[in-house]
């Protein structure tokens, strides 16, 4: 069973966590810090597989300078004053930590491996408009610590690719063979402090998001100037090596990833 850590100073918190049935959930019962010291403590010694943290009397920032710093892959999960919803999250943890502790044989995967395709995966589904409830986003990537900025701007590419039609038809699963591609050599990676997401929408339509890493305050127009320029050498490169025409038809910024869940077209373009 996992072994969890839940530091609050909040009675209402607690009151939850007494009432959860941690077994029948997968989880062992977990260990209760009154303190962020008290948590950092906890965290220095012992084997954690996952920390929820809510404080109102006391600066939680010690505990996440920790975490950034000491464990920067540790899930962490939500806490809430509802006994149901609370469970609904501990069953998301417990799902993504199967995943990532799962034992693929011959398959050379480890956890930060996993961690990396989950994020892919969540990003894609993103971007392809198939998630309506951000606070979905937002918590499994606290849990996958995707590392990715859910509030700040990004700008988001969609590109089109005039012989997509005549690609699709000379590959097997030509959709997910071509992102595949895509991701594996020329986005989905961190570069200079932006990741590159991106999602084959259809034969000709592809979509590719600019998204600032977590925890940095990067300069608006700068942060653009970088993204238009890491993609556009990535387009020469794909030419180069894919033999494939992919070209900008249009670009802006959007205010933040939620913008995909709600519809909104991008603001600005070529």
């Amino acid at each position: 069973m996992y072994k969890l850590l839940i530091a609050t100073d909040k009675p209402e918190v607690r009151a939850v966590s007494d009432a959860i049935d941690w077994k029948r959930l997968g989880f062992r019962t977990p260990i209760i810090a009154s303190t962020p010291a008290e948590a950092v403590e906890v965290l220095s010694g012992k084997a954690i597989d996952a920390v929820a943290f809510t404080f109102v009397g006391m600066p939680v920032t010690p505990l996440r300078d920790y975490l950034h710093v000491e464990r920067p892959s540790l899930p962490i999960f939500t806490l809430v004053e509802d006994t149901d919803k609370q469970a609904v999250i501990l069953s998301e943890l417990r799902h993504v930590l199967n995943r990532i502790h799962a034992d693929y044989a011959d398959i050379p995967y480890d956890e930060d491996t996993m961690r990396s395709a989950m994020r892919d995966e969540l990003v894609h589904r993103l971007l392809c408009g198939e998630i309506e409830d951000f606070s979905l986003v937002e918590r499994e990537l606290q849990l996958i610590r995707g590392h990715i900025s859910a509030t700040r701007p990004c700008v988001v590419y969609e590109m089109d690719m005039p012989q997509g039609d005549v690609y699709m038809l000379q590959h097997a699963s030509a959709i997910e063979r071509l992102e595949s591609a895509l991701r594996n050599n020329f986005f989905g990676r961190y570069i200079d402090h932006i990741y590159y997401a991106v999602a084959v929408l259809t034969p000709r339509q592809i979509r590719v998001a600019a998204i600032p890493e977590a925890g940095l305050d990067q300069d608006l127009d700068d942060f653009g100037k970088r993204a238009d320029a890491h993609i556009r050498q990535s387009l020469d490169m794909i030419k180069e090596y894919l033999n494939l025409d992919i070209n900008i038809a249009e670009s802006g910024f959007i205010r933040n990833l939620k913008a995909f869940t709600e519809d909104e077209t991008t603001e600005g373009g070529e």
